[in-house]
């Protein structure tokens, strides 16, 4: 089985968010199963790939030409789309992203004629469901949800011109949504099985409460949306043999873990406390400005808090002030440093995430893998994946409060040690996610799963 991996983000060749972590592991699962993989990714500035030719494509009514790069990555075969417009620093960020994604699906389009599945990730991907039930390419579409806020809108006029398609599927395809063009709709409503990255949140898209002025399309699509719950890389995140820990351990010699809390603490200038670790983007979702609310209840309760991050430049400010006004108690490091970041999941006794929302989320099961326990909001694929007082804690409501109420409840467990035990020995490799797609393409193709 042929199956493409079209999306924005793939680790190692891009990352900026848990998308990149999911296209990268999710195809090196399906090819153990026998599943031939391919991944469709723009070709950034920096990504090292052979080139291999051109494929053309018409925007705005001109032929254009893409470069074809190949590269491989695991035994993983990805095809890089060379588009000027992607020759920039960042992935995202520019205002010409929609535009500039639309080129990408209309390139990709030309290449996926020999597949039998084409599994299509969050907006930047949507409109190819649209495209194979206009004739672009054969093959059955799995449309993949990651974030429902992000949803890839934009004005008629500039759509229409740039794609050529006929008007008539504006509102004839499901792309209209409150007078815009609306790609993840678009999606939904074309592919032939929807999934999220986790069951709750696929429930949760359903309601006025969670589903970002899409619950209605979502709820009359309700028979073809499930959801799968993410993996992990557990041989990258295995703290067995990390190679950026200065101690490495298991579950059955938690030693290691006990001597990454000292140099975490000497190393950043900390206080010998209970450390509580963030690693987290700097956007509303993440619920950052919780934690900044809650310092003086957090210190006051007597931990230290380390938060390594970056995003809103107003939440940096806050942070940088507030770890000088408390120093030896609470440390910020602004950006992403990835040796850092294993460092602190080791290092840290518990990791706190209040998200306001969360599809899924790797980093509690980063945390959990590393036998630091997860302090969360009991939401989406939070709620999943941490049982109370067993693997982790969770908190019901999103403000200060509910995050020191999930830090008392982790202060006054009586054995901390058998809940990072515990935590340590669920199973979220990618193999249970793997099969469960595997099986999802195997019905849409009508073969025996």
């Amino acid at each position: 089985m042929r199956v493409a991996f079209v999306a924005s983000e793939a680790f190692p060749l891009a990352k900026v968010g848990g998308l990149a972590d999911v296209v990268g592991s999710l195809p090196q699962a399906l090819r153990r199963l026998g599943v031939e993989p391919t991944v469709f990714l723009p070709w950034y500035w920096g990504i090292e790939a052979y080139y291999v030719g051109e494929v053309g494509f018409r925007f705005a009514g001109k032929e254009e030409r893409a470069g074809i790069g190949h590269a491989e990555h695991r035994g993983v075969r990805y095809v890089l789309l060379g588009l000027g417009d992607f020759a920039r620093d960042r992935v995202y960020g520019y205002p010409d992203d929609f535009r500039r994604f639309v080129r990408f699906a209309l390139a990709v389009a030309e290449l996926l004629r020999d597949f039998e599945v084409v599994h299509a990730h969050d907006w930047q991907a949507a409109l190819l469901p649209l495209l194979r039930n206009l004739g672009w390419f054969s093959g059955r579409t799995v449309y993949t949800i990651h974030n429902l806020a992000y949803q890839g809108v934009w004005n008629p006029e500039e759509f229409y011109a740039w794609t050529g398609l006929p008007g008539e599927t504006y509102y004839g395809a499901g792309l209209e949504h409150h007078g815009s063009v609306n790609l993840m709709k678009a999606g939904i409503v074309n592919a032939d099985a929807v999934t999220t990255v986790s069951p709750r949140y696929a429930w949760e898209i359903t309601t006025p409460e969670g589903g970002e002025g899409l619950d209605g399309v979502l709820r009359a699509h309700q028979g073809k949306l499930r959801g799968i719950l993410n993996g992990l890389d557990t041989e990258y995140w295995n703290p067995a043999t990390d190679p950026y820990l200065p101690f490495n351990y298991d579950a059955n010699n938690l030693l290691g873990k006990t001597r990454n809390k000292s140099a975490l603490k000497a190393e950043l200038g900390l206080e010998d406390r209970p450390t509580l670790g963030v690693v987290s983007r700097f956007v509303y979702q993440k619920g950052i400005d919780l934690i900044a609310q809650a310092v003086e209840g957090l210190l006051d309760l007597g931990v230290n808090l380390v938060v390594l991050g970056s995003g809103e430049a107003e939440l940096e400010h806050t942070f940088s002030r507030l770890s000088a006004q408390h120093r030896g108690r609470l440390a910020y490091v602004q950006g992403y440093h990835e040796a850092l970041a294993h460092r602190i999941y080791a290092g840290a006794d518990a990791f706190l995430m209040p998200s306001r929302f969360e599809p899924c989320g790797l980093a509690q099961l980063i945390a959990m893998r590393y036998g630091t326990p997860p302090i969360v909001r009991a939401v989406g694929g939070l709620l999943d994946t941490v049982r109370h007082w067993e693997t982790g804690f969770m908190f019901e409501t999103a403000d200060a409060g509910g995050i020191l109420h999930g830090v008392r409840e982790f202060l006054k467990h009586p054995d901390l040690e058998a809940v990072a035990r515990s935590a340590m020995r669920q199973d979220f490799s990618w193999e249970n996610p793997a099969r469960a797609y595997q099986h999802l393409y195997q019905r849409l193709l009508g073969q025996p799963a």
